[in-house]
């Protein structure tokens, strides 16, 4: 009898092999590696911008195939380091009605490779790159691939009821991990999963052959997308309603436990 044996293992990144302490494990790092010395493609495909991506592919040593910045947004070649926008969208619109059902917030805007225009306000700690601070003219003039908003002194829960309620206009939108009020926007089609079936078709990989682990909102469409979808032990009842599975917390080294069964140690089995 064959094991089944994925081909292409898209891992998201905050949550799911990072942790709270900012590193990734010796188990997990462990079991990646021997994902790609049996000849799988690993693709990470996270939120984070590529300049906010660089310290993890240094970390694991991926320098070849391909990473998936930005909700799905933003392609990124291992190999070259050159950036590809998959998708923008005009920010103007999605403020706008932002800014009137929910006043206070904090928007910045992403320029891929180089870093974000900002409103005044927006909180510097969560960004990456130069990170200019412009006026509403500047912000949303010009077309973005991935736009942040952040309120303060608002819940998550709070912000979901409002999106819930009124639908933005031609865009993907996916909230943040933790109860702050963070929201992603991406243009309109995109998600980790879009750009996944692409990379997927590119390599010739089968759909029957594709795992993905994640604990995000935005993760819920990679998770269906995938063959195989494992929700993290950490993440909320609606992504693990989204997966197939659900494996350990980030903590507890969950990626590792079900990679560790997919592609086990030398003399070890599956």
């Amino acid at each position: 009898m064959t094991s089944w044996r994925p081909d292409l293992v898209a891992l998201d990144v905050d949550g799911t092999i990072i942790g709270s302490e900012g590193v990734i494990s010796p188990a997990v790092r462990a079991a990646i590696d021997r994902v790609l010395a049996a000849g799988a493609h690993v693709v990470l495909s996270t939120g984070r911008t590529a300049l906010g991506l660089r310290s993890v592919l240094d970390e694991l040593a991926l320098s070849n195939g391909v990473a998936l910045c930005s909700n799905g947004a933003v392609r990124l070649e291992l190999t070259t380091g050159v950036l590809t926008e998959l998708a923008t969208f005009d920010p103007k619109p999605v403020v706008q009605l932002l800014r009137k059902l929910i006043p206070g917030g904090e928007f910045s805007m992403e320029e891929p490779g180089r870093g974000n225009r900002v409103s005044s306000g927006y909180p510097k700690w969560s960004l990456t790159g130069t990170n200019r601070e412009v006026d509403e003219l500047e912000l949303v003039g010009s077309p973005t691939t991935r736009l942040v908003a952040h309120w303060a002194g608002m819940t998550q829960l709070e912000l979901a009821e409002v999106l819930l309620e009124h639908q933005l206009p031609e865009v993907t939108w996916t909230l943040d991990h933790g109860q702050d009020a963070w929201l992603t926007v991406v243009g309109e089609g995109i998600s980790k999963a879009s750009a996944l079936e692409q990379v997927r078709v590119e390599l010739g990989v089968s759909p029957l052959d594709t795992i993905a682990f994640g604990d995000g909102h935005n993760d819920i469409a990679m998770l269906r997308w995938a063959a195989r979808g494992v929700a993290m032990g950490n993440a909320s009842e609606e992504v693990r309603a989204a997966a197939d599975e659900v494996t350990a917390t980030v903590a507890e080294d969950g990626v590792a436990r079900v990679l560790d069964q997919l592609f086990p140690e030398p003399g070890g089995t599956v």
